[in-house]
């Protein structure tokens, strides 16, 4: 997915529960360390995240898809602009589901 995440735009990786993405980059670029000293990473994202429960709008589906500008509060009730969404054809082929709620099963209470 190196072509989704290589630019802030409206292309999402879509990755479902467990799925891993594994990031790499040239550490060599990276300034010296300094002796006896540590290194951390932060990592910025430019993405969403549904949440797969009842609390979120469509929250069993992946569509409809999120894009930068669109209003949070509106979700999935305004129209995705029109942009060239080719890329959902090329990456977003595995189906995954169908992922039913399950009913907890019935307790008797004896009197």
């Amino acid at each position: 997915v190196d072509e989704l995440v290589a630019v802030k735009d409206n292309r999402l990786a879509l990755i479902a529960a467990g799925d891993e993405l594994t990031l790499d980059f040239e550490a060599n670029k990276l300034p010296s360390k300094r002796p006896y000293t540590s290194r951390q990473f932060f990592l910025f994202i430019s993405g969403w995240d549904k949440d797969a429960d009842f609390h979120v709008t469509n929250g069993w589906t992946v569509g409809p898809l999120p894009w930068h500008g669109m209003d949070a509060q509106r979700y999935g009730r305004e129209p995705r602009p029109k942009t060239d969404d080719g890329w959902i054809k090329k990456y977003n082929t595995r189906w995954v589901g169908p992922r039913p709620l399950n009913k907890p099963n019935k307790v008797t209470i004896i009197k």
